[in-house]
């Protein structure tokens, strides 16, 4: 049984939550299934969005989530240990709770960073996260592409899917920029 079983069980879920919820489930089900597929940050990535909709709506939710996988790769601890105050589970995993907003440490304009982030990837490099920014600009043209040839093939659902993925990736690009900005250390330590 996964965190996401659980919340379907309530009769206190509504609709639109059980739609948007429906593919992290499944995503629990195969993930949790195997230990090689164990997230490195607590609370893993699955249940950070399942909170994140049930704290900040379905929308900013979905967003914050998003902007969670685009960060959850290889880079992640390095970035991690750069913050003045992270922190860390018992078993190494890297604690980044939903409400991070209390911990802001500007040492890069957040403006500015959602300003570049008009070129995908562009705003989270200039805020030094360069893996995130790269990723980034992967998942919106990856799916910008994809919805172009399936609107050239004729296929309009498929089409309006990848459109919408790829706003949804491009706008937790400008979220991430804009929160990467907030955290970054206002200077690089000195040895």
């Amino acid at each position: 049984m996964t965190p996401v079983d659980s919340l379907y069980a309530s009769d206190s879920l509504g609709l639109g939550k059980r739609i948007i919820l429906k593919p992290i489930q499944w995503w629990q089900h195969l993930s949790y299934s195997s230990p090689a597929m164990n997230c490195q940050f607590e609370s893993s990535c699955s249940n950070y969005m399942v909170e994140a909709i049930q704290e900040k709506g379905i929308i900013r939710g979905a967003i914050m989530g998003t902007d969670r996988v685009v960060r959850c790769n290889p880079a992640a601890r390095h970035y991690h240990l750069q913050l003045p105050d992270s922190k860390f589970q018992y078993d190494g995993r890297l604690i980044d709770p939903v409400a991070w907003e209390g911990k802001t440490n500007p040492g890069k304009s957040p403006t500015l960073a959602v300003t570049l982030s008009l070129i995908p990837g562009l705003g989270r490099t200039y805020a030094g996260h360069p893996m995130d920014g790269f990723l980034s600009f992967l998942f919106v043209s990856g799916f910008a592409y994809n919805a172009y040839n399936q609107e050239s093939a004729g296929n309009p659902i498929r089409a309006g899917i990848n459109f919408s993925l790829m706003t949804l990736f491009w706008t937790a690009d400008i979220y991430g920029a804009y929160r990467t900005a907030k955290m970054s250390p206002s200077h690089r330590y000195k040895p």
